[in-house]
């Protein structure tokens, strides 16, 4: 089969787990999925992790996304929504989970449950992106920000592209290669507003419609290596 070519359009990384994240130019990508994401997440003392649904290892706490996390000199930032800026791990941090939970929450490094709910590392494409904006009703743009990927493909393929490559493997830049191991399910989390993104049930209910609920994929990194903005994508 002859090889199929893309280019890597963006790379998003989220420190704290269920907050909004930072774009990067280039990072590392190994067995756990990307350099620092989801190192951080609130932790409840029954040891599940904060998120924007209860499932399994998570627990729904509501709020979350209107903090912001950044790495910075080697240390995690969170940005809260009075204009605090914080470390990760900072008490003060902590102070501010616990009253956004109404009970006791913690910043935590992942040790013993996994701050991710699937997947290791997210893809989705651009052409997806552009197919899902004109079905949405109003047709108007739909955030990268809705989907939370780590990397967003741009391709000359029309929209789902990324679905045909389920089980295959996807090398990007001069050594990294992924296996896509699946679609993403997608839940309540892309219909819930974050600054510059308002509250829209539409898209969950386009998802539900006309893609079983699925958008994007899931992969797994199978050999490690750095990746960058604009590096070549190939999948055979």
């Amino acid at each position: 089969m002859s090889a199929v070519e893309a280019t890597v359009e963006a790379l998003y990384r989220y420190p704290f787990k269920s907050m909004r994240g930072e774009t990067v130019d280039d990072v590392r990508l190994d067995g756990r999925g990307m350099a620092g994401d989801r190192e951080w997440a609130a932790t409840f003392p029954d040891g599940r992790v904060g998120s924007c649904k209860t499932w399994k290892h998570v627990r729904r706490l509501d709020g979350l996304l209107a903090y912001a996390a950044r790495t910075r000199h080697g240390r995690v930032e969170v940005h809260t929504p009075t204009g605090a800026v914080l470390a990760a791990g900072d008490p003060d941090l902590d102070a501010a989970l616990t009253a956004l939970a109404g009970e006791p929450v913690r910043a935590a490094r992942e040790s013993g449950t996994p701050h991710f709910d699937i997947g290791a590392v997210h893809l989705i494409s651009r052409s997806s992106l552009t197919a899902l904006a004109a079905e949405v009703p109003g047709g108007t743009v739909v955030p990268v920000a809705r989907f939370r990927p780590n990397i967003v493909i741009a391709g000359k393929w029309g929209p789902g592209f990324e679905d045909d490559w389920i089980g295959r493997e996807v090398s990007i830049g001069e050594t990294t290669r992924l296996e896509i191991t699946e679609q993403t399910e997608r839940c309540v989390t892309v219909t819930l507003p974050q600054p510059g993104v308002p509250r829209d049930k539409e898209v969950l209910r386009v998802l539900a419609k006309g893609r079983n609920t699925n958008f994007g994929v899931y992969a797994k990194v199978i050999c490690a290596g750095s990746v960058r903005f604009g590096d070549r994508v190939r999948v055979s």
